[in-house]
């Protein structure tokens, strides 16, 4: 029988994304609204007016923000991520010839997997 605790998935906030179908994260519900606004605007049989293509093209534009602002998130905690390896790897490599039980092993990776399973749940809204 082991002592070593499962690992859980993180649970995240949702609550400013209340306001979202389906609780998306911005790049897939960006995404998604993006490729319905590019085939309305490419549709020859739908003539917009002004004032609909301006705020589609609004629209675009916000949704091109939240792209990025998710891309930008993902991509801090990656680097949180890939630093905290670094650490890790830097101590294993230091501690060659020395035994590490493995539920010190499991309590070093555990956060970095986190990180990872945060950074997936940023871009593609599920661990």
């Amino acid at each position: 029988m082991s002592n070593i605790t499962p690992l859980v998935p993180p649970t995240f906030n949702q609550d400013a994304d209340t306001n979202k179908p389906n609780h998306l994260p911005a790049t897939v519900a960006a995404l998604v609204e993006l490729d319905q606004i590019i085939a309305k605007l490419q549709n020859p049989l739908t003539h917009h007016s002004p004032t609909a293509l301006r705020l589609l093209v609004e629209r675009l534009a916000e949704l091109n923000q939240e792209i990025e602002q998710t891309l930008s998130t993902s991509n801090q905690t990656l680097a949180r991520t890939s630093e905290g390896m670094q650490s890790l790897l830097d101590l294993l490599r230091l501690a060659d010839g020395t035994p590490f039980p493995a539920r010190q092993l499991f309590s070093l990776l555990t956060p970095l997997h986190q990180e990872l399973l945060l950074a997936r749940y940023q871009l593609v809204g599920r661990v």
